[in-house]
């Protein structure tokens, strides 16, 4: 019968950013792609943002595969297969990117996570104990296995936006306001909804609004 294990090893992993952090920043976005997507398209939807007060730090998924098409490249956060070794992965990955990048930045943060990387973002929100300012969820879903006791570290202040597309063939029926009150109970905050018409996209337009 065969056995898994697991091995420690130093690993080079890449990310990006859009913009320069300097003194005229104002706000900070560290944002989370979703599911197939890479972080130089991805960022692209940022470039509407006002580029000498806006700062873009975008974590690129870790587990990198061929598109169907087989011409392009995609990535995914995690999957089933060995779960929680990727997940303590990530939080490790992501937490280097944090610190080297927006260490002591004291503007405004805002958390976006895009579809799968809702899931990620809520993870790291808890796990990495950071401050933040707002929290947005676009068109995915919180991690169903977090509980109000694991947020108890989040900052006392802070917003929470959820956006959706009337369309979006991902989103059941019924799941929105499943997610507003699961997070309302979570966080003890109102969730402030916004819809557009639309798919499963990011309209950067939308985010002039954040």
């Amino acid at each position: 019968m065969s056995k898994e294990h697991h091995i420690e090893v130093n690993l080079k992993c890449s990310y990006r950013t859009l913009n320069e952090l300097s003194p005229l920043t104002k706000r900070v976005w560290v944002v989370f792609h979703g599911y197939g997507q890479l972080t130089e398209y991805f960022l692209k939807k940022f470039e509407i943002l006002d580029a000498s007060t806006n700062f873009i730090l975008a974590p690129q998924g870790l587990s990198k595969f061929y598109l169907q098409n087989h011409q392009r490249v995609g990535a995914t956060w995690m999957t089933k297969e060995d779960r929680l070794t990727e997940i303590e992965n990530q939080q490790r990955y992501l937490g280097a990117v944090i610190q080297k990048e927006i260490d002591g930045f004291d503007g405004e943060v805002v958390l976006f996570g895009f579809s799968q990387g809702v899931a990620t973002m809520g993870r790291f929100a808890t796990f990495s104990k950071m401050n933040f300012d707002h929290m947005v969820l676009w068109a995915g879903s919180f991690p169903h296995d977090l509980e109000k006791e694991d947020l108890k570290h989040w900052p006392e202040e802070y917003r929470i936006s959820y956006f959706s597309g009337h369309d979006d063939p991902y989103i059941k029926e019924g799941l929105i306001e499943t997610q507003e009150r699961r997070m309302e109970e979570l966080t003890g905050k109102k969730v402030n909804a916004h819809f557009f018409e639309g798919k499963h996209e990011i309209i950067p337009e939308l985010l002039l609004r954040i």
